[in-house]
């Protein structure tokens, strides 16, 4: 989610507090009014707080319910369907120890071993053009400045991937944007080679799989801004029996943009199963730059995909700013049906 989708999302979930503790809100959100019916409709709501600037607690809301419980409840703005699941820093995957083994390497180390920025550096020197006036205004550092700089010169249309943009400028008859889009064409191709080598790295290491089981459901509970994914590793069965004994809700709420349709997903049922199933794994697909968890069901004892993990770039192109992994819904979560009352 962009800086601007945020903003307007957070607005919705402060007016939805607003709303929900009676208080009177200026020109509020378009959707305010559909969310806040839902909420209501679900919750016996004695006091509401807005928690989304917070990182010790998940979710962007906090209720405070009559019955004496707490519900978590998650906002989250979509186009169509549900968006990205999480949004999790490069090395959690071995920062929580999915992996097990000594010495395990985690993508970020792994790419300093190979000079992975000194590599996308050179390449970027290869273009003799740069305004050394405008290029200084650029944010960030030399890597990041020359690639701003370039990608501006290839001037991808709003919400369009850079390839696209780099296919175009192939084909033009300007020589200098075509060394650009040469250029670009070749860092993204070393960003992809680096993904494939670091999860082919991946599949040569043992799983633990109770780390995977517990990194699953806690992200599925909404627990995944890291400091709150950390701690909740360390107390995750309080966090269980908390949840098994009722004590607090979570819940997500997506709402569509387009007409504020509000979709509320509950996974008590599947959470239930997960934790009674023992087996869990990571597989990777062929010449993919992702990789997928599975469970294995206890009921039917067939193994069934749940999530799966997109190894990104947020900024700029691939190969220059803030990598992460994206994770989205996968096999039994996409299956999954919201009510639209």
């Amino acid at each position: 989610m962009g800086k601007f989708e945020r903003g307007e999302a957070e607005k919705l979930e402060i007016d939805v507090v607003n709303l929900l503790n009676e208080g009177e809100v200026q020109t509020p959100h378009t959707c305010a009014q559909r969310v806040l019916e839902r909420i209501r409709g679900e919750f016996n709501v004695r006091i509401a707080v807005f928690i989304g600037r917070t990182y010790n607690e998940p979710g962007n809301i906090k209720l405070f319910l009559a019955d004496g419980r707490v519900a978590y409840i998650e906002l989250k703005f979509v186009e169509r369907g549900k968006g990205t699941r999480a949004n999790l820093g490069q090395n959690a995957l071995t920062e929580f120890g999915l992996f097990e083994g000594e010495g395990i390497v985690s993508w970020q180390k792994f790419r300093e071993k190979k000079n992975f920025d000194g590599e996308v550096l050179k390449r970027l020197n290869k273009y003799s053009y740069y305004d050394e006036v405008k290029l200084p205004k650029y944010r960030g550092g030399e890597k990041e400045r020359k690639a701003r700089y370039l990608r501006e010169l290839l001037k991808p249309k709003p919400g369009e991937d850079i390839e696209l943009a780099v296919r175009r400028a192939m084909s033009s008859q300007d020589y200098k944007l075509r060394q650009v889009a040469e250029i670009v064409n070749e860092i993204l191709e070393l960003a992809r080679v680096d993904k494939l080598e670091y999860i082919k790295y991946l599949q040569s290491l043992r799983q633990n799989s109770e780390s995977i089981r517990k990194f699953t459901i806690l992200i599925l509970l909404g627990l995944h801004k890291e400091d709150i994914l950390r701690e909740a590793f360390r107390r995750f069965n309080q966090l269980i029996k908390s949840l098994e004994e009722g004590l607090f809700v979570y819940k997500t709420y997506y709402v569509r943009r387009r007409d504020c349709e509000v979709c509320s997903e509950d996974l008590t049922t599947l959470i239930g199963k997960l934790l009674k199933s023992n087996d869990f794994r990571i597989i990777f697909p062929q010449n993919e730059t992702n990789c997928v968890i599975e469970y294995r069901d206890p009921d039917s004892g067939a193994w069934k995909k749940l999530l799966r993990i997109v190894f990104h770039w947020k900024n700029v192109f691939q190969g220059i700013a803030t990598p992460c992994l994206n994770i989205f819904d996968e096999g039994e979560l996409k299956e999954i049906c919201f009510s639209t009352r």
